[in-house]
């Protein structure tokens, strides 16, 4: 699950994946700002089953916080 937000992750982003890691920081360490986030979301939402509201993302701000709760909620 993890590798496929991460390639969504640099879909949206200029990253390797291998610069993805679980305490790596959506916003500082990965570059993504609020239109990237929302794409991301989508994406998510189309891969996953689960909807990301802004305030979910001000929760999970790292990699592996999100990669936790997208695990823990799919469907």
């Amino acid at each position: 699950m993890s590798e496929k937000l991460k390639m969504l992750i640099c879909e949206s982003v200029d990253a390797a994946p291998e610069e993805i890691t679980p305490d790596a920081v959506l916003s500082t360490d990965l570059g993504l700002c609020s239109l990237d986030l929302a794409m991301l979301a989508a994406g998510i939402e189309k891969e996953f089953g689960i909807l990301i509201t802004p305030k979910i993302f001000a929760q999970a701000k790292t990699f592996g916080a999100l990669s936790a709760y997208i695990e823990e909620n799919k469907t």
